[in-house]
């Protein structure tokens, strides 16, 4: 890991990382395959790359380390599974922009059930954000111009499912013991196209499917580029980066995942949901500048 990320670069790998995640709405708008089969996709090809990038680097995996969290680590890989087939499902069903806003409902939900499964103290500020960030939602949602979710309801719902779901997997990470970040990675990729693979064997009829060269190609670059890569730069820029800077730079995600489904495929929220866009990513962040000022003020002590 050190050969590719090392402290002089680190901010700049964390941007490279969170750029390369905000790419993954417009791409999947671009494959002609079901979301179950794309997710499916992105988890082979990111394990195996992954564990090409591992042993490229000189790193091994430990049996010890992940035996030792096998439980909390396969539960985590089911949670982020289900993450990625809501998530691809949102792409799907609705605009990549509202998708990309409904899963960063992540954070709000994390400060919810902290307190419950963290035993970590719940603000009235923080508990303030979480209830704005749900509000953003309802505006994003459209219901108070049009009365109803209408056709978008199935998107917006898979939408939020997959912020829960991922919420579960950052709660179950937390709760990791000794174990190195390539682990817990190829570990919880594995785990997740293994449920995925299961889901698809169930539901989708891959006789009928047809797998056009461009689909085919686009698969290949969201398990090796938006996968095993970014999830390596990202994980290894962790290791050098202090926490409000990694904090501020997840920001590029989202918003670049926006700005790219407006400029590309020509998408617009409307007023209401600019607004609503804006209050959910406020909300978000407002909790994480709070904190990194009051670490700043412990320290000044």
């Amino acid at each position: 890991m050190k050969d590719i990320v090392s402290a002089s670069n680190a901010k700049f790998m964390m941007i490279l990382a969170m750029s390369i995640f905000g790419t993954i709405g417009v791409i999947t708008h671009f494959i002609d395959l079901p979301a179950s089969v794309i997710v499916l996709g992105r988890g082979v090809f990111g394990s195996i790359t992954l564990l090409i990038i591992v042993y490229l680097a000189g790193s091994r995996l430990s049996k010890e380390d992940i035996f030792g969290n096998a439980f909390t680590l396969i539960c985590s890989g089911i949670c982020l599974g289900l993450n990625w087939l809501f998530l691809f499902e949102a792409y799907k069903s609705i605009e990549i922009s509202v998708a990309t806003v409904c899963n960063y409902l992540t954070p709000a939900l994390v400060i919810l059930v902290t307190p419950i499964f963290l035993k970590q103290k719940l603000t009235l500020a923080k508990l303030g954000c979480a209830l704005l960030a749900l509000f953003g939602l309802v505006l994003v949602s459209g219901i108070l111009e049009n009365g109803t979710l209408g056709a978008d309801a199935y998107g917006i719902v898979c939408g939020v499912l997959a912020a829960v779901f991922y919420t579960a997997m950052v709660i179950l990470n937390k709760k990791l013991k000794s174990i190195g970040s390539y682990d817990r990675t190829f570990v919880q990729l594995l785990i997740a196209a293994i449920v995925i693979l299961i889901y698809c064997t169930v539901t989708v009829d891959f006789g009928s499917l047809t797998f056009d060269t461009m689909s085919i190609g686009l698969v290949i670059l969201l398990g090796i580029l938006q996968t095993a890569i970014a999830f390596t730069l990202y994980f290894g820029s962790l290791a050098y980066l202090d926490a409000p800077s990694a904090v501020v730079l997840g920001y590029i995600e989202p918003i670049l995942g926006i700005l790219l489904s407006v400029v590309i495929l020509g998408e617009d929220l409307g007023i209401i949901g600019w607004i609503g866009a804006a209050v959910i990513l406020g909300s978000t962040l407002i909790p994480e500048l709070l904190e990194i000022r009051k670490r700043k003020s412990a320290c000044e002590e």
